[in-house]
């Protein structure tokens, strides 16, 4: 995997630098160190960055070094275009007097329009040891599955493959008996659904065994991670999407999170 490390020499983009460093002394292709310089008196600083990250990244592929001048979000999106790269490393967090790597401005900018795999890195972070890979079902999910395992397999990494289910009832909920009805109550269908409200409390091992879609997803996200020799397990949680993820963040101590996105358009 080629990767892009980017930093403006800021201490979040050095703590980036750092960690995208350790994840290229596992791949056998030259990363590229990218700095910007937005103001030209930051180019001291810039240059000081790089050499510090070349020493990180003694033992690996000669890197390929990079500084250019102008907005940091246009440079690095640039650069991620010119050539082919697996992985963009940035950090989340910036100095005072420059264009911030911050999620909000410069990271979100890239994340929205990268059309490779992005590496957002917030504070410091000496290794990867867990990773927890967020699916959805359908190839996108899959996709997600790939990127993260092949990052896992640099890092050495054991993961663990979540997939969230809603819990959104499958047959309607009738009132109580004399309750006012506004609308007609739509009959109870049959029994079908209600296999469908026991698969909403299922755990994976459970959903497998039994052949669901949401089962037969999570065989696929293991095979993979099986074919990239990455050790995972699969897990499901069930609840409100964005507060079972970070629920499994916490409870498994996890160092690294992939979740996908779409790129925008225009």
């Amino acid at each position: 995997m080629r990767i892009l490390l980017c930093t403006g020499g800021s201490p979040h983009g050095q703590a980036a630098l750092r960690l995208g460093a350790s994840l290229a002394q596992g791949s056998p292709e030259a990363a590229t160190l990218l700095g910007v310089v937005e103001q030209q008196g930051d180019r001291p600083l810039v240059e000081r960055a790089l050499e510090e990250g070349r020493k990180w990244l003694a033992g690996a592929p000669q890197p390929r070094i990079q500084i250019r001048e102008g907005h940091a979000s246009e440079e690095i999106l640039a650069e991620a275009a010119r050539e082919s790269y697996g992985l963009l490393v940035v950090g989340t967090r910036g100095r005072r007097g420059i264009t911030r790597f911050l999620l909000g401005s410069t990271a979100e900018r890239i994340v929205r329009q990268a059309t490779v795999p992005v590496l957002l890195v917030q504070g410091e972070r000496g290794s990867v040891e867990r990773m927890l890979i967020c699916t959805a079902a359908g190839e996108p999910g899959l996709a997600s599955v790939e990127s993260g395992g092949r990052v896992a397999q640099l890092a050495g990494a054991q993961v663990t493959v979540l997939h969230v289910m809603s819990q959104v009832l499958a047959t309607p909920v009738l009132p109580p008996a004399g309750a006012l009805q506004v609308m007609p109550q739509t009959p109870a269908p049959p029994d079908e659904p209600r296999g469908q409200i026991a698969d909403l409390k299922a755990s994976a091992k459970q959903l497998m065994k039994d052949g669901t879609p949401e089962g037969m997803h999570l065989e696929q996200a293991l095979g993979i991670l099986t074919g990239l020799s990455v050790p995972a397990e699969a897990r499901v949680r069930h609840g409100l999407v964005i507060d079972e993820i970070l629920a499994e963040i916490y409870d498994g101590d996890h160092d690294m999170v992939v979740v996908g996105s779409r790129p925008a358009k225009g």
